[in-house]
């Protein structure tokens, strides 16, 4: 691999987005048109990583940064549907949590203000390698990830829409 690898990689790329044609669309979001559908299929598709990764060794970052991510597009699913909301409302990552926290979702238990708390703290920790998450807190933020996720389901009464497969 050198540089003109790089360049090419690079330039085919740009193809793909300035001609729109990126090829086929990934069969879990396919049949998205909704906005709100297309934050649940995201996060149904990366809890599908997780449980993919989870078999494996030597993926602890992977899998806690895609089950941030599968949360928060959990949490972004019921606000765009359920309210007046739209994706692009979310600039922030804890816009999401404080929306969610302000509206009760998880009665006073105050999870989102929980999970929005160790996430502002040690996320960008472990990204930029500051801290390394051992195995016990890949599977426990997998786990996490899971539990809110088919909380939301359930409590936007969203399990047709819901493509995660069974577990």
């Amino acid at each position: 691999m050198g540089l003109e690898d790089v360049v090419g990689a690079v330039g085919r790329v740009e193809e793909l987005l300035a001609d729109g044609e990126t090829g086929p669309v990934q069969d879990s979001l396919s049949w998205q048109q909704e906005d709100a559908d297309i934050q649940l299929g995201k996060a149904c598709a990366m809890l599908g990583t997780c449980r993919q990764l989870r078999d494996g060794t030597n993926n602890n970052v992977s899998l806690v940064e895609l089950s941030f991510n599968a949360i928060e597009r959990s949490l972004q699913f019921y606000l765009v549907d359920m309210t007046a909301a739209e994706s692009s409302d979310y600039h922030e990552h804890g816009d999401v949590y404080r929306d969610i926290e302000s509206r009760g979702v998880f009665s006073d238990e105050h999870i989102a203000d929980r999970i929005n708390s160790f996430r502002a703290e040690h996320r960008s920790r472990i990204y930029y390698d500051i801290d390394r998450p051992g195995r016990d807190l890949a599977l426990g933020m997998h786990d996490l990830a899971e539990e809110v996720h088919s909380y939301i389901v359930a409590f936007a009464d969203a399990q047709s829409r819901c493509g995660c497969e069974e577990r």
